[in-house]
């Protein structure tokens, strides 16, 4: 076969790379002894996968037939892993992982697309790069098996192996079904289509979609990445781009788990099998496989030696492999002993935060789970999250269950948990836990994720149609950019009855979760009130000068956190109620202020303003104020920018938990198993888009 590149040297565009062309090279594709020359025998492998593409498509036709099966994706993984291992052994170290990067040019191309493995070695970026694949895949064990790196090699290479997140896009792409893409019907399809336009541009945040030539710029810098100097790009062209700039399709979108392939391995003693015989029924038709281990005794008894039946533990480990590791209560000691004697470094989920836990591992994805009225552990708030500190960025997480403050009747809405966290029996938020304890994306990002995933398909839909992000508002918008209004009549708009756009509001008013309100406000009640009218906000200098650069910012502090920011995860659609409304739309730069607003509710959970999930919950509360003389109220609707959430606390007097180095939370909530209060302590993080 010829030099890598030469297959795509022809330069006329009558003279792409044909079928035939590419597919001479196949055989030799990945299949080569680990010791052969690579970059001169045989292609690299995104040639490889590009030509399997090619070929498909003239077997099956425009569109038929184009993505990969899942044996495909196994087959090419093994191979790579054989490479690795070279030795044939069904466990690779971290060792040979990095070895491998470094002396196989195809193991890197494929394993870490952009990335020279020879500079490994020198290069800072480039090992941060190796070394956080190989946590993902190692999720902590000293030996990767070929299971792990399949599952990390499906959740890497989904774009690469043309997944159905990337086929959807280029059928919404590909109006005319002819697998060729021009400049005219890249421009055409973002001006016409939302979803198409977050997807190419979603890294041109300050784009004003209104202007003609600033989008015509971004889409040929889009088109050229894709398509260099060719006068159209095809399916195979927009899969490869995609895999060379390693980006995951779709930015954002959530990787379930499939529970059917998990092991988890639960310690007996102190899981409650007993006393909290719901729990281990929730854990048991969870969908995961479950494996005990009930012959080791209470590790708090007097004279108890660890050692010989942690060892015993390890043994059921190495027979078993599992997943994920379970502890609840005085089991957590086990926990703790396997991490210190090396037998356990995969995702653990501590129930209760055991006293022997004062410091986590390293490169290890672990949950705490902690309530603020534990009568057997009781560990201050402060103490839980230093201990969650001690681990590794973005790979710990503390689930903290705390009480609410009292509201002026002497009622408590909301109490934090006992030692048996009745919380996670509810609203399958264990479950939820292990999932994300499992999640390539970390546990806390994976957790806020599930969050959305509890509202109703009818809201989430309605939602996606109005956006997540402040530029995106801009699109229902009829007035001129620049505005000097002194009137708040002025900036309320009428979103017509008939238009979409009314339809998809009144929808996310209407629908809420899947789980009951905590709360109890009358849905029954609810479901009979009329919604009148709704107008459009539309204060150009609140959201230039205030909403979109808190949004830009808190953008910011993610990437510095190591964190992907999601719009739709960590931005919300939410409600207000008040009595100032006139002033908040009208107001110049922030609408809302923190720390002088929300009276209503500021003792129940920290000062801030209050912003709620529910609009019934907001309509059946006094922070609407008094009916007006026709029995009408107004609330609004509201875009806001809630970052990274923790768990609110009556205590909280606007400043909230440091998360990471200098950076604090965005927001606090009523629950971290599904939130139904945000409290905001920015007076920028909300606009308010709709009355």
């Amino acid at each position: 076969p010829p030099p890598t590149g030469s297959v795509a040297a022809a330069s006329p565009l009558s003279q792409r790379p044909s079928v035939t062309g590419m597919s001479a090279a196949m055989p030799m594709a990945l299949g080569g002894p680990a010791g052969s020359p690579v970059g001169v025998v045989g292609p690299q492998p995104q040639q490889v996968m590009t030509a399997r593409v090619v070929q498909r498509q003239a077997v099956g036709g425009n569109h038929q037939g184009l993505e990969a099966t899942d044996a495909e994706i196994t087959h090419e993984a093994s191979n790579i892993f054989k490479r690795i291992t070279r030795d044939e052994s069904d466990t690779v170290s971290r060792l040979q992982f990095i070895n491998a990067l470094i002396e196989d040019r195809t193991v890197a191309s494929f394993v870490l697309p952009g990335v020279e493995g020879q500079h490994i070695v020198d290069d800072d970026d480039s090992y941060e790069k190796a070394h956080h694949m190989w946590n993902d895949m190692s999720r902590g064990k000293l030996r990767v098996r070929f299971q792990d790196f399949l599952r990390c090699f499906h959740h890497n290479k989904a774009s690469a192996s043309n997944a159905s997140e990337l086929r959807a896009i280029f059928e919404r792409l590909d109006v005319n079904r002819d697998n060729r893409i021009t400049r005219h019907e890249l421009l055409q399809a973002v001006k016409r289509d939302e979803v198409l336009a977050d997807f190419f541009l979603r890294d041109e945040e300050e784009i004003d979609p209104m202007d003609d030539e600033e989008l015509s710029n971004c889409v040929d810098k889009v088109y050229k990445a894709i398509a260099d100097d060719w006068t159209h790009f095809d399916f195979a062209d927009f899969t490869a781009y995609f895999r060379s700039i390693s980006r995951v399709v779709g930015c954002g979108v959530h990787q379930q788990i499939d529970r059917r392939q998990k092991r988890v391995l639960i310690i007996g003693p102190g899981f409650g099998t007993q006393l909290n015989p719901y729990q281990t029924q929730v854990v048991q038709h969870s969908g995961y496989q479950i494996f005990w281990v009930h012959d080791v005794p209470n590790p708090e008894e007097a004279e108890f030696m660890m050692l010989p039946h942690a060892s015993r533990i390890r043994d059921q480990i190495d027979r078993i492999q599992p997943d994920l590791l379970m502890c609840g209560s005085k089991g957590g000691a086990y926990g703790v002993a396997l991490w210190q004697m090396g037998y356990w470094r995969g995702p653990t989920l501590l129930i209760n935060a055991h006293p022997s836990c004062t410091e986590l591992p390293v490169d290890v994805p672990i949950i705490v789970t902690h309530g603020d009225k534990d009568p057997v552990y009781p560990r201050p708030r402060e103490e839980l999250e230093r201990l969650v500190s001690t681990g590794s960025r973005n790979m710990c997480f503390l689930y903290y269950s705390s009480t609410s403050g009292m509201l002026a009747s002497g009622h408590t809405p909301r109490m934090g948990d006992q030692h048996n966290m009745a919380s996670l029996l509810h609203f399958d938020t264990l479950p939820r836990l292990m999932d994300s304890v499992l999640s390539p994306e970390g546990p806390e990002r994976a957790l806020q994720h599930s969050w959305v995933e509890r509202l109703t398909p009818h809201r989430l839909d309605a939602e996606s149609k109005l956006g997540y992000t402040p530029q995106k508002l801009r699109h229902f918008w009829v007035s001129g950019q620049a505005r000097a209004a002194q009137d708040a009549n002025e900036f309320l708009f009428e979103v017509p009855r008939t238009s979409q756009e009314f339809l998809w509001v009144a929808t996310v008013f209407r629908h809420s979760s899947k789980d009951p309100s905590t709360y109890g406000f009358n849905k029954e009640h609810w479901d009979k009130a009329h919604l009148i009218r709704i107008q459009r906000v539309e204060n150009s200098t609140q959201e230039d000068g205030g909403a979109a650069p808190y949004y830009n910012n808190i953008r910011g502090s993610f990437e510095s956190m190591g964190l992907e920011f999601v719009p739709g995860v960590h931005t919300r659609w939410l409600f207000h109620g008040s009595t100032a409304v006139d002033s908040i739309i009208s107001n110049p730069i922030q609408g809302f202020q923190p720390l002088t607003s929300g009276t209503a509710g500021e003792a129940v959970w920290g000062r801030g303003t209050y912003f709620a999930r529910d609009a019934g919950y907001v309509a059946s509360g006094p922070f609407c104020g008094a009916p007006a003389r026709d029995g009408t109220r107004r609330m609004l609707m509201c875009l806001v920018t809630t970052g990274m959430s923790c768990a609110g606390s009556p205590s909280q007097n606007g400043i909230l938990p440091v998360r990471q180095g200098p950076h604090r939370y965005n927001t606090s909530v009523d629950s971290l198993s599904s939130p139904e209060i945000y409290v905001v302590q920015h007076p920028s993080a909300a606009y308010p888009a709709y009355l």
